[in-house]
């Protein structure tokens, strides 16, 4: 019998679908390159397996490097904003695997400006996202 794998693989939708790993990987991701007759095959098994990218071996597999930035008002140990960074410091080791790196910036909270002027200085250096907690929501 011709079973299929408990999680479903590239690979075993290229057999299903009689065509090769990279043609499937061209489909999945939208890339041209692909006849209409294999991309209708690929696309049916697709949804017959009801199949979704593994996300996590995808990320992996791509090796990029992400870049984040996180604006905190500036405060004293143990202050509130001391659990926040706790937590975002925490969550860049669980997920290590996904070569984070994080830059984090402070602003006067009692100075807007302070902010604004901190937030254009992180929004040019274009990282792949910002973290930040603005204490004067009509700033933001």
């Amino acid at each position: 019998m011709n079973r299929l794998p408990e999680r479903i693989r590239i690979k075993d939708i290229a057999r299903l679908a009689g065509v090769s790993v990279g043609t499937v990987d061209r489909v999945i991701h939208g890339r041209s390159g692909v006849s209409p007759s294999s991309r209708k095959r690929v696309e049916e098994i697709l949804v017959e397996l009801d199949y979704h990218p593994n996300m996590y071996a995808s990320a992996l597999a791509s090796n990029k490097k992400y870049t984040f930035s996180c604006l905190l008002p500036m405060h004293q140990p143990g202050e509130y904003w001391t659990a926040i960074e706790k937590g975002i410091s925490d969550a860049l080791v669980a997920y290590s695997d996904f070569h984070i790196s994080l830059r984090t910036d402070y602003y006067d909270p009692y100075d807007y400006h302070s902010f604004v002027d901190k937030s254009q200085e992180i929004l040019t250096e274009q990282p792949d996202g910002v973290l930040f907690a603005p204490t004067v929501p009509q700033y933001t």
